[in-house]
Order: C-alpha cells, then structure tokens, then sequence
C-alpha cells in the first residue's frame, strides 16, 4: 500500500485511501502503542486518548516524517524571583524527500505551577477518589467535593494509573527557576512535536493533545461519568446502605480515635469518630476530628453526612445538630 502522506502532493486523496491512512493509525495505535506510555486517558474528559510523545514518535516513525523543531526563549517578569522564563517551539515536519508536510506549535514556562513553586509534595494516602466528588466537581460544589476528600490540604493525584486522595505539602515559591530550564524546554518540544504530528496525520479525530497537560496544572479537573450522586433519607446506621450512597445521621459521639501512618515513604494521618452505638466514620480531616472531638466532650449532637465505601463509612461533613 502506497504511503498516502507521500503521495497526497501530487494528487488529491480518494476516499478510500484517507480510509486506509486512519485505519493504519488504529492499529499502530492497538498493536504497537500502550496505554499509559503511547497514549493516556483520563477519567471523564471524553473518550479520545490524549497523544502522548512516545506515541507521536511512532506516528512519526510510520510515516517516515521528520521533525525540525525551532525554539524561542522569553524572559517573564516576576515581582520578586528572577529568571523565569517561557519556551515557544515550532515544529516543522517533512518527509524523508525534504517535501514540507505541514507544522505545529507549544510552549512551556517555569511560570507554571509544577515548575513555579517546591514543595506541595502529593502523599498518596491510599485511599482512591470517590465518584461523588467528579460528579460534584463537574456541578460546581467545589466546596462539598474538597470536603468529601477530607477538607483543605487534601487533593487528588494519580499513583500507579488510579485516582487517590492524596494529601497536599505547603507550597513555596521556588527561588530558582534556572532549575527547570532544560525540563521546560523540553516540555515545549514535546508539545509542538505532538500538535505537529497529529496535524499532519490528521489524527485529531483519534487522539487529543491538551487534556493531559490542563489535569496536571490544575486547569482542569477529571470527571468520572455523568450520573449525579444519590442521596437517601437520614437512616441511623450504614451497614444496609448502598456503596457510595450519601447518607446523614444525627448522633451523639463518644470519642475521637487518630492514627498515623506512612506509605511509600509518606506520613498520614487518619481519623476515626465513634458514635454511642460504637459505629466508626473515617476522615483524614483535621476540622471534622476537631469537631466531633469537642462535642464528644459537650455531648452535643452532631450531624454527620458520610459514604460507605470500601474502606467503611467516609465522613463528608460534620456539623452541630442545631446549627444544622
């Protein structure tokens, strides 16, 4: 079969040869390329798999293109850190007769939140991310999703290709930006090569480009499915209650138990409240454990709203009975 990126300069591409080109495609793409290294997906953000560079270099590779990427460098302003910068890359691609084939372009900066500040390490706490808080990201309850995961200095980061709830370092500015220098030059080539390559292999219908680097600076958030969350009327216990249903229940605590742990290296801290009747609700939060710690000691009520999962039952949030 003659190579139809090669052939199409000379005379427009019947429709069956525009066919075989995407066939090709798919099956470089099912027999050749990986998941989580030729190509990824993430959860809820559509269904085309982000291009990844490996898996652009074996685009490349197939249809014998070369890539001649050319690379600008800005200086940006910062009020107090000197040296940060910005990598604007063209790519030109062509063929292996020297025939321009088509472009593209990326940039990166040490402005960006994972090369701008140190610090805010994400310590897995091995707890995976519950598919109530996608759904209420996606309805803009920010405020009720951060709580699910365990209230402020909680997050959600991918270990090991599945979405954990992870606990958050403090961030810093960092003070030397000419440490990322050569990564976000780097990271620029990539990007130009992957908007180069799926331009020119008309690929864009298969492959996506800029969902995988909007979740890793935190532009956007990965969703898990349309289905809203269901909620039930308040029951006393959990033990019959659908996985992941959002419950409520007001009770009266008896104590406050706190566990540390490490995994991987990394320090954690989880919670867990004891009603009178001796069943647990778990948390990673410091604000929720502070709460029902102190109305343990007032013995006022406190209204609980929880999941079961599982781990057991997962506090989404506490509050006082008569403040509620």
């Amino acid at each position: 079969m003659e190579n139809a990126i090669e052939i199409y300069e000379s005379h427009p591409l019947s429709a069956s040869q525009i066919r075989e080109q995407v066939n090709l495609i798919q099956e470089v793409m099912k027999s050749v390329m990986r998941e989580n290294e030729h190509y990824g997906k993430i959860p809820g953000c559509g269904d085309k798999p982000s291009l990844l560079k490996p898996g652009a270099e074996k685009l490349m590779f197939t249809f014998r293109l070369v890539a001649d990427p050319e690379v600008e460098v800005f200086e940006l302003y910062h009020p107090t850190v000197v040296g940060h910068r910005e990598y604007r890359v063209k790519v030109r691609i062509s063929s292996m007769s020297g025939t321009y084939m088509g472009g593209g372009i990326g940039s990166c900066s040490t402005m960006e939140n994972k090369y701008r500040f140190r610090g805010g390490e994400k310590i897995n706490t091995g707890h995976p991310v519950p598919k109530e808080y996608w759904n209420l990201k996606k309805e803009g309850k920010n405020s009720e999703a951060q709580a699910l995961i365990g209230g402020p200095g909680f997050g959600t980061a991918k270990f090991d290709g599945s979405w954990m709830i992870c606990e958050l370092g403090e961030k810093q500015e960092h003070d030397n930006p000419a440490d990322f220098y050569n990564t976000c030059e780097k990271m620029a080539k990539k990007r130009a090569l992957v908007d180069a390559t799926l331009t020119v292999t008309a690929a864009s219908d298969i492959f996506t480009q800029d969902i995988e680097e909007l979740v890793d600076n935190g532009v956007m958030t990965p969703k898990q499915g349309n289905k809203k969350p269901s909620v039930q009327q308040p029951q006393k216990k959990a033990t019959t209650a659908p996985a992941e249903a959002e419950q409520v229940v007001t009770v009266k605590i008896a104590t406050v138990a706190k566990k540390e742990g490490e995994k991987d290296g990394k320090k954690y801290t989880i919670y867990t409240i004891f009603d009178m009747d001796d069943v647990k609700y778990g948390t990673f939060s410091d604000t929720f454990a502070d709460l029902a710690a102190s109305a343990s000691k007032t013995k006022e009520p406190v209204k609980i709203t929880f999941t079961v999962g599982q781990y057991g039952n997962k506090v989404t949030n506490v509050e006082l009975a008569e403040a509620a």
